[in-house]
Protein backbone atom coordinates (compact mmCIF):
# COMPACT_ATOMS: atom_id res chain seq x y z
CA UNK A 1 0.00 0.00 0.00
CA UNK A 2 1.70 3.33 -1.00
CA UNK A 3 1.30 6.60 1.75
CA UNK A 4 -0.30 9.47 0.37
CA UNK A 5 1.53 12.26 1.75
CA UNK A 6 -1.93 14.75 1.47
CA UNK A 7 -3.80 12.15 3.09
CA UNK A 8 -0.64 12.08 6.07
CA UNK A 9 -0.90 15.78 6.06
CA UNK A 10 -4.12 15.56 6.56
CA UNK A 11 -4.38 13.71 9.34
CA UNK A 12 -1.45 15.83 10.68
CA UNK A 13 -3.48 18.62 10.45
CA UNK A 14 -7.05 16.22 12.33
CA UNK A 15 -4.68 15.66 15.35
CA UNK A 16 -3.46 19.57 15.82
CA UNK A 17 -6.78 21.20 15.00
CA UNK A 18 -9.56 18.70 15.97
CA UNK A 19 -7.54 17.04 19.19
CA UNK A 20 -5.28 19.87 20.62
CA UNK A 21 -7.12 22.82 19.31
CA UNK A 22 -3.24 24.32 18.77
CA UNK A 23 -1.64 26.95 16.28
CA UNK A 24 1.27 25.44 14.17
CA UNK A 25 3.35 26.85 16.23
CA UNK A 26 2.30 25.64 19.55
CA UNK A 27 2.08 22.16 18.01
CA UNK A 28 5.32 22.41 16.64
CA UNK A 29 6.31 23.20 20.09
CA UNK A 30 4.50 20.17 21.47
CA UNK A 31 6.20 17.75 18.81
CA UNK A 32 9.60 19.47 18.98
CA UNK A 33 9.85 20.41 15.26
CA UNK A 34 9.87 23.78 13.14
CA UNK A 35 6.26 25.83 12.61
CA UNK A 36 7.57 25.38 9.39
CA UNK A 37 8.07 21.72 9.04
CA UNK A 38 4.28 21.29 10.33
CA UNK A 39 3.42 23.00 7.73
CA UNK A 40 4.92 21.45 5.08
CA UNK A 41 3.53 18.66 6.43
CA UNK A 42 0.09 19.31 6.51
CA UNK A 43 0.24 20.31 2.81
CA UNK A 44 1.63 17.35 1.39
CA UNK A 45 4.71 18.57 0.76
CA UNK A 46 6.81 15.15 1.60
CA UNK A 47 6.41 12.61 4.07
CA UNK A 48 7.21 12.50 7.54
CA UNK A 49 10.68 10.81 8.21
CA UNK A 50 10.71 7.94 10.74
CA UNK A 51 12.24 10.82 13.63
CA UNK A 52 9.55 13.20 12.57
CA UNK A 53 6.76 10.67 12.89
CA UNK A 54 8.33 9.28 16.42
CA UNK A 55 8.35 12.89 17.40
CA UNK A 56 4.87 13.73 16.41
CA UNK A 57 3.60 9.89 17.76
CA UNK A 58 5.27 10.44 21.38
CA UNK A 59 4.27 14.04 22.04
CA UNK A 60 0.57 13.81 20.82
CA UNK A 61 -0.06 9.79 21.98
CA UNK A 62 -1.01 8.87 18.54
CA UNK A 63 -0.26 5.75 17.44
CA UNK A 64 1.87 5.99 13.98
CA UNK A 65 -0.42 3.65 11.94
CA UNK A 66 -3.57 6.35 12.66
CA UNK A 67 -0.92 9.08 11.10
CA UNK A 68 0.44 6.92 8.19
CA UNK A 69 -3.05 5.16 7.07
CA UNK A 70 -5.67 6.38 9.41
CA UNK A 71 -6.21 3.61 11.31
CA UNK A 72 -7.82 3.01 14.57
CA UNK A 73 -9.53 7.05 13.72
CA UNK A 74 -12.72 7.80 15.08
CA UNK A 75 -12.44 5.65 18.26
CA UNK A 76 -9.13 6.41 19.94
CA UNK A 77 -9.06 10.08 18.57
CA UNK A 78 -12.45 10.55 19.83
CA UNK A 79 -11.33 9.25 23.58
CA UNK A 80 -8.28 11.11 23.45
CA UNK A 81 -10.22 14.38 23.20
CA UNK A 82 -13.20 13.97 25.48
CA UNK A 83 -10.52 12.80 28.24
CA UNK A 84 -8.23 16.07 27.32
CA UNK A 85 -11.72 18.09 27.26
CA UNK A 86 -12.60 16.67 30.91
CA UNK A 87 -9.32 17.80 31.62
CA UNK A 88 -9.44 21.33 30.64
CA UNK A 89 -12.38 22.00 32.52
CA UNK A 90 -11.73 20.25 35.51
CA UNK A 91 -10.35 22.50 38.24
CA UNK A 92 -6.97 21.28 40.89
CA UNK A 93 -9.34 18.80 42.79
CA UNK A 94 -10.88 17.07 39.96
CA UNK A 95 -7.97 16.77 37.90
CA UNK A 96 -6.68 14.97 41.81
CA UNK A 97 -9.18 12.70 41.90
CA UNK A 98 -9.19 12.16 37.57
CA UNK A 99 -5.86 11.25 38.43
CA UNK A 100 -5.94 8.97 41.53
CA UNK A 101 -8.80 7.06 39.99
CA UNK A 102 -6.80 6.64 37.08
CA UNK A 103 -3.86 5.15 38.54
CA UNK A 104 -6.62 3.22 40.54
CA UNK A 105 -7.97 1.48 37.45
CA UNK A 106 -4.47 1.01 35.67
CA UNK A 107 -3.18 -1.00 38.56
CA UNK A 108 -6.19 -3.10 38.39
CA UNK A 109 -6.10 -3.60 34.53
CA UNK A 110 -2.44 -4.42 35.03
CA UNK A 111 -2.92 -7.36 38.13
CA UNK A 112 -5.86 -8.64 36.21
CA UNK A 113 -3.40 -8.78 32.73
CA UNK A 114 -0.77 -10.96 35.21
CA UNK A 115 -3.26 -13.11 36.08
CA UNK A 116 -4.31 -14.72 32.77
CA UNK A 117 -0.26 -14.66 32.16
Amino acid sequence: MALDKFLVGERIRKIREEMFEETREKFAKRCDLTERHIGQLERGDFLPGIQTLDKISSFTGIDVDYILYGKEECNKLQMKQNLHNIIDRADKDEIQMLYRNICTIRSYVSKKTEKRI
